[in-house]
């Protein structure tokens, strides 16, 4: 039976690749898109999300619009999120779900249903104070001693501390750190292989890294977090005690938290390649 799945998004050139990933993986039924702000506006979050389904050939999978706040990654993923090209993607003209995220998430999530956290935390958090109970929560977010918008808090964290800080405390997560993710990179190999419509999105994210690393390539974040979702166990875990300061960092704590720290890479990018192949 398919894992129900739902996925908190904030696209994004890595949630694209994320959300491919699932689209295309028949171990989950993608239940939902549900957005938030973050990489770029909620508005063009949300329109990414509607526009990456229709490239998917999954117009039947519904777009919930979550929590408004302030983008901070234009220079990261383009004004529109997507490297410029949101736009080359198709319209999908199937409505927005209508109603509220908290409560899209307390009538659909059951007792099976996955959900992966790969933006900031806002609408995960609404949810958990609103008293919704996620059966497995995989985010990703944080960094162990290591951050990417300011030395100690990464981009989802930082974005909004006080709700990475709920999540951490109440929501019983799965966390994928930047010491996970900053070791897995999607080479130039890799992005010639697979969809050239999701490779086509990267050239401003590509240019980003290039000029702040010695990376070829770019980091799928997300998609490390969204594969153990759909094959659990794809990553290795080892239980912490943690907390989130008021900059978006992961501190030490007394809140029991799963952390995931390796994984085997090239078997992990073979997988992908695979499923994010035309």
């Amino acid at each position: 039976m398919a894992i129900p799945l739902i996925i908190d998004t904030d696209p994004g050139v890595d949630d694209a690749f994320a959300i491919a990933l699932a689209a295309r993986s028949p171990e989950v039924e993608l239940v939902a898109l549900t957005t938030v702000f973050g990489n770029v506006s909620l508005e063009h979050t949300t329109r990414n999300a509607q526009r990456l389904l229709a490239h998917l050939g999954r117009t039947d999978v519904p777009v919930v619009r979550g929590a408004e706040g302030p983008s901070g990654a234009a220079d990261v993923h383009g004004e529109d999120g997507l490297g410029g090209r949101a736009h080359t993607l198709p319209e999908n003209d199937r409505a927005l779900h209508e109603g509220d995220v908290v409560e899209f998430f307390r009538e659909h999530v059951t007792a099976e249903t996955v959900v992966a956290a790969i933006g900031p935390q806002t609408n995960i958090a609404r949810a958990l104070e609103a008293g919704v109970e996620f059966p497995r929560l995989i985010v990703m977010g944080g960094g162990l001693g290591l951050g990417n918008t300011t030395e100690r808090a990464e981009f989802n964290f930082w974005a909004d501390p006080a709700a990475a800080r709920t999540v951490i405390r109440k929501g019983r997560p799965v966390v994928v750190p930047l010491n996970l993710t900053q070791r897995c990179i999607a080479d130039p190999a890799f992005l010639d292989a697979v969809d050239p419509v999701l490779s086509g999105l990267t050239d401003t994210y590509r240019a980003y890294l290039a000029g702040r690393s010695d990376y070829e390539g770019i980091l799928v974040h997300d998609a490390v977090a969204v594969a153990e979702a759909i094959i659990p166990g794809t990553l290795t875990l080892k239980t912490h005690l943690l907390d989130v300061d008021d900059e978006g960092a992961l501190v030490e704590g007394k809140h029991q938290v799963e952390v995931a720290e390796d994984t085997d890479w090239p078997a992990l990018k073979t997988f992908m390649e695979q499923r994010l192949s035309v």
